[in-house]
């Protein structure tokens, strides 16, 4: 077991987050920024406030970026903020408006990349309302945004996955919480590779979809490939995808990354009320049935297991060390306290 079995990285006094004006915030999603220097990384947060509690001091929007100059299986320390001394909102938008889609309470990142170019791309999900009695009314749209020097200004695209049932999935689109797997299956053929799946919680019981598009053409919708199930066989280029597994029960945030040849899937578990893992060797090919790893609760009896009440997320990161050696970025919210809001991380992750 790694010394870091969850170390938190943010809202608490000895944080280096703090030093950028980032107190209680979550997710912490990580992305490999190495393209601007050794051992470079960013991380992306939700919506972040400067105390260390949620909603204490002052609240500086979503999404924030953080940067970082380690490497996994050692304490994440932040040397940098997109707002340079003082950490802020990276997207330019209005909060509780109507920007152009309805009205958005705020947007919630699901993942970044490099690309080849020395891109930064952004995909982000806008929330409408969070108390929505059902999830097909919790967001609006999945979005994309671009940053051509490193997370300092970011440029928003106006075209954008909506979730009112124009794609024909009546309001549960799949194409919401998008992860941004990798180029290259198996680093070889130029296709970026992306998971994704419905907002929210209540209505993925069959896992992701997962699709490719040539990594030049990301924001062209119409390029994109799907892999799916045609009735006989799994194929790239169906019209619709098919989720990856059956009957798994639904998930919440997701996260897919190629490590060393190995792509591994991460996601929290609602059924399993945890982070649990798979593998597979090829991101078309078959996965492994899914491990469990961070727990929320377990029973009385397993007292040598430790558990993290009121975890979600999850975050592969892309430089973790091995395939059996993963770091992970996982959430923690006491929704009645508001504290702590964080984000944890664990090393020595065997999926």
């Amino acid at each position: 077991m790694s010394r870091h079995w969850g170390t938190a990285i943010n809202g608490y006094s000895a944080s280096t987050a703090q030093q950028f004006g980032v107190g209680g915030a979550d997710l912490g999603i990580p992305y490999d920024r190495s393209h601007f220097g050794p051992g470079r990384s960013g991380f992306v947060f939700g919506d972040t406030f400067t105390g260390n509690s949620q909603g204490s001091g002052t609240w500086l929007g979503s999404p924030i970026l953080l940067f970082s100059s380690n490497i996994p299986d050692t304490t994440t320390t932040f040397t940098g903020a997109s707002g340079g001394a003082q950490a802020k909102q990276v997207l330019t938008y209005t909060h509780n408006a109507d920007n152009g889609y309805g009205i958005e309470v705020t947007r919630i990142p699901n993942d970044a990349f490099v690309d080849p170019n020395g891109r930064t791309w952004l995909t982000y999900t806008s929330i409408h309302n969070w108390n929505a009695s059902d999830d097909q009314y919790g967001a609006l749209f999945c979005g994309l945004a671009y940053s051509d020097d490193d997370g300092t200004t970011w440029t928003d695209y106006t075209a954008v996955w909506r979730n009112d049932g124009s794609d024909g999935y009546d309001g549960w689109s799949p194409f919401m919480m998008q992860s941004f797997a990798g180029i290259g299956n198996n680093n070889s053929d130029g296709y970026l590779y992306i998971v994704s799946k419905e907002w929210g919680r209540a209505h993925n019981q069959d896992g992701p979809i997962l699709m490719r598009v040539p990594w030049q053409q990301i924001a062209t919708r119409a390029d994109y490939q799907y892999w799916g199930y045609n009735g006989s066989a799994w194929q790239w280029g169906n019209p619709t995808p098919t989720p990856l597994f059956a009957g798994m029960g639904p998930i919440g945030e997701l996260s897919v990354k190629n490590i060393a040849g190995t792509w591994v899937m991460s996601y929290f578990d609602v059924n399993g009320y945890c982070i649990s893992t798979r593998t597979a060797a090829a991101i078309d090919q078959v996965w492994t049935n899914p491990r469990q790893q961070i727990h929320g609760a377990v029973p009385w009896w397993q007292f040598w297991v430790r558990s993290f009440p009121q975890l979600y997320g999850g975050y592969i990161h892309p430089r973790s060390t091995s395939p059996t050696d993963v770091t992970l970025y996982v959430s923690q919210w006491n929704t009645t306290t508001n504290n702590p809001y964080w984000v944890m991380q664990f090393d020595g992750i065997t999926p």
